[in-house]
């Protein structure tokens, strides 16, 4: 099955911070998708409707710039957050952090998407989404739906940075929870997917939070921040 979160994600991967410990076992940490008939399915397909009624809209547009990780446009609204430019060659402590546990939470996240198979709405309805992929007919590569690794991998982020960078946390965590809101807008997901995404991001996140290596690689990317100049955002 392909990468659900594009092939630029695998650049980022590194060695992470949980190596040689249990993998994180997502099957059993995540409760399993909504079953058809459920009120839970309801709410996934009330979201999925409104969804596709703002096709075009200002949530649609917004999802479509942060379409791949990391691109520019991802990038670029990560920065804003978090007060600085964040890039690998201004931040590179930084980048350390998202790569180290971008490692330590695909490998759940795979996990999980492979045993739950759930389909995602746009092949549900058979509706648009905003990842050109689908345009191309190519939807199948975006994988499985449950749980969304967009939005586990945005809220964990903004874990990790809030770490970095208390100041701006409130900002960083609004960023980390439109991630995932922008998939539900972009139709690749249902809120439930989301919801699981997130769950599953904290989850590596007091796992990782704890190690020696993580609590060092944070002072060096509080240090680098404190030292960037200020980033002024629209």
């Amino acid at each position: 099955m392909p990468h659900a979160l594009g092939l630029s994600l695998l650049h980022l991967i590194m060695g992470g911070y949980l190596i040689g410990q249990p993998p994180i076992d997502s099957v059993r940490l995540l409760p399993p998708p909504p079953a058809p008939g459920s009120s839970q399915e309801a709410v996934d397909r009330t979201t999925a409707a409104a969804a596709r009624a703002g096709v075009d809209g200002p949530a649609w547009k917004s999802a479509i710039r942060e379409v791949s990780i990391p691109n520019a446009d991802f990038m670029q609204t990560l920065s804003c957050a978090v007060g600085v430019q964040v890039s690998a060659d201004k931040t590179p402590a930084v980048q350390k952090l998202f790569s180290s546990v971008t490692a330590d939470f695909v490998g759940p996240m795979e996990r999980a998407k492979s045993t739950w198979k759930r389909p995602r709405p746009f092949t549900v309805d058979g509706g648009p989404a905003c990842d050109p992929r689908v345009a191309a007919g190519q939807g199948e590569k975006l994988g499985y739906a449950y749980p969304s690794g967009h939005a586990g991998l945005g809220w964990l982020l903004a874990l990790v940075l809030s770490d970095a960078a208390p100041g701006r946390a409130d900002a960083i965590r609004a960023w980390g929870a439109e991630v995932g809101q922008h998939r539900v807008d972009c139709r690749v997901h249902w809120a439930s997917d989301v919801a699981a995404g997130r769950m599953l991001g904290l989850a590596v996140y007091e796992r990782v939070a704890s190690t020696p290596a993580y609590q060092a690689d944070i002072k060096a990317a509080a240090a680098e921040i404190a030292k960037a100049p200020p980033l002024s955002c629209p």
